[in-house]
Parts: structure tokens; sequence; C-alpha cells
């Protein structure tokens, strides 16, 4: 009976939702808000937090809708490794989760359980269901964001990267804050829309709504499987450069 109303509610909340989003949407455009930054011709994809301790049930960070968010992120794996586009992921997790210790979890540990996220457990691994190919970046953030102290902004750049595929968990924290970075950064910022969750009604449908508006391009997943099929090969899209050769001194 509980899980019944629950359902019921999170419907009328949904539908709630949408009807202010169609006057916000008026109003945004009105201001000139809700522009779109594109696709460049080179993506990443980057998978934020996509471990089992946001991916499976019975676990404090446990978000909802697995079972549309996983097949999404396979079918995304697909057309980028068919393409050579990077695929990246990211977990959490602290190496000293004693609070009573100095800790790398700061203060985000007086605001939510992160002592739950051990290094050597099961919980911080990528699920296995969208787990990464050999060569893959794997990055192990303390963060929200997946950008600061860590070493991805240089990958990217590195690897001459416009564009970053964000999909995962949670809308309201950890995506939303990496999308912030990455258009702060100059990285054209897309969002597949059915590959992001949360853990509570509404959240992850306010918060699209809100970044669709102000940092990111939200896009359905077949647009955006459409534009990595169409893409050239990832190798293809910047020759290499050529390396000079030193020429030796003339006597």
């Amino acid at each position: 009976m509980w899980e019944n109303n629950h359902q019921k509610l999170e419907a009328e909340l949904e539908s709630l939702l949408q009807k202010v989003f169609e006057v916000d949407t008026e109003e945004y455009h009105k201001r000139g808000f809700k522009r779109r930054v594109g696709y460049g011709t080179r993506p990443a994809v980057i998978h934020i937090d996509m471990a089992n301790a946001w991916t499976r049930p019975g676990h404090l960070f446990s978000c909802k809708n697995m079972e549309t968010i996983i097949p999404a992120c396979q079918d995304l794996n697909t057309a980028a490794r068919a393409k050579g586009v990077p695929v990246i992921f990211t977990t959490t997790a602290y190496d000293v989760l004693d609070m009573n210790l100095p800790s790398d979890m700061s203060l985000w540990s007086q605001k939510i359980p992160v002592e739950t996220l051990d290094p050597n457990s099961d919980a911080v691994k990528i699920d296995d269901r969208i787990a990464p190919q050999p060569g893959e970046l794997v990055i192990t953030k303390k963060r929200a964001s997946a950008f600061p102290g860590t070493n991805l902004q240089q990958f990217l750049t590195v690897n001459r990267i416009d564009t970053v595929i964000i999909t995962g968990v949670t809308a309201a924290g950890c995506v939303r804050h990496t999308v912030e970075d990455a258009i702060a950064e100059g990285f054209r910022p897309i969002i597949v829309k059915e590959a992001v969750g949360d853990r509570v009604p509404g959240v992850v449908s306010w918060n699209l709504f809100d970044m669709d508006s102000k940092f990111v391009d939200v896009e359905p997943l077949e647009n955006v499987i459409q534009y990595l099929n169409n893409l050239p090969d990832f190798a293809d899209t910047v020759p290499t450069p050529a390396i000079p050769v030193a020429k030796a001194p003339v006597a």
C-alpha cells in the first residue's frame, strides 16, 4: 500500500513539474537563456559515480531507475567504443574513514555518510554491467565534481577533447558540479537524459531542467548515439603533428 501511494505521488509530482517547466521555459527564452552549446568534433564519455554504492540496491547512496540508466550507458559505451571515443569512469572513495582522525573526507562527512565509501570495498567499484575496458580511465575523486584534485582536465586537454558526454549520479550533486566545471573550463557539456539519476522524486527532472537552462545541453540518448555514429573514427579527427628533427649545428 505504501509503495503504491509513493509511486502515485511521484507520478503526480512529475506531472506538476512538467507543467511548471513549460511556463518557466517561456520565461527563460524571453531572458535569453536555454541557448545551445552544441556538439564538437572530439568527444569523450564520462560516467559519474556509476559504482555499486550508487547503482545497486541496499547502500546508503543507492539511486533509482537503474533499469533505465544502465542500458542507456551500455548503448552509449557501444557507440563510443566503435569510434574509438574515450570512455571515462569516476568513483568516490576515502582513505581515512574514522571521523575522529584527520581525514580526506573533509567537512562533507558532516553532511552525508561518505565514511561508507571504503576504497577497498566492492561498493566503490564500477558496476560490472558497464565495466571499464582495458586502458579506459577510472578516476577516484574526493569531491562532488570530477575535475578538482584529479587528472581529468589534463587527460581531456592532452587528447584535445572538446565535448564531454556525461551520465551518472547524482543529478543534484556530482553530475551537476562536473557539468558546471566542464563548461567553465571550456568543454562542451552534453548530458544524456535517460542516463542520469538520483535518490528522491523530482530531483532529476528539476536539475535537468535547470542545468539545461544554464550550463549544459540535455539530449535524449537517441540524439547522442546518432551524433557518435556519424563521427569519423576518433583517431582520424586530429592529424598527428610532425615532430621536428633538430639539425646539427653548422661548424
